[in-house]
């Protein structure tokens, strides 16, 4: 356990100059360039979202999973063409998504520890840096609410049913 928290923090580190350059660019972010990023760059904002979503991957996503789930058992569901067309739009359009919010957070939080470092710190800039820290974090927590929802209203009432009953499988 210990080396595979080691062998994790150090690719965290080594591939910071990656995720950086990244975050910079978020904005102009194309479903191109994320499907070019690589396994560890993508593990990487997982890890981070993970770590700044308010739990979202264990509570909410857990019993409403999205559209990379859906795509994932998209044997189970007996996508049509256009289905599955739209599910991968909707996983596309969340990493973009996800990716920019990420990187409005890590922003906030850049701005938050210049502004603290100054000598002479104004209290309501602080206190203003914070909220937007709080801001940003919400936003990228709620960001996955529609797209986990939207992907679920894609299915017919028969692949619901089988959403539900492989939800239910997954939270005994």
């Amino acid at each position: 356990m210990k080396n595979s928290y080691r062998t994790l923090l150090l690719a965290s580190v080594m591939s910071l100059p990656i995720l950086v350059s990244q975050a910079a660019n978020a904005g102009t972010m194309t479903d191109s360039d994320i499907a070019k990023m690589s396994m560890l760059d993508k593990f990487q904002a997982q890890l981070y979202f993970k770590s700044h979503s308010f739990d979202f991957p264990e509570i909410f996503s857990l019993y409403h999973p999205g559209p990379y789930w859906i795509l994932k058992k998209k044997s189970d569901f007996k996508l049509t063409d256009e289905q599955l067309k739209q599910e991968k739009e909707l996983k596309l359009g969340m990493a973009k998504n996800t990716i920019q919010d990420e990187a409005a957070l890590k922003q906030a939080y850049a701005t938050y520890t210049a502004d603290s470092a100054k000598s002479d710190p104004s209290s309501a800039q602080i206190k203003s840096d914070i909220e937007a820290i709080g801001k940003a974090q919400t936003s990228l927590a709620t960001e996955m609410v529609d797209y986990h929802l939207q992907s679920f209203e894609l299915l017919t009432p028969e692949q619901r049913k089988t959403y539900h009953d492989l939800v239910t499988e997954r939270t005994k």
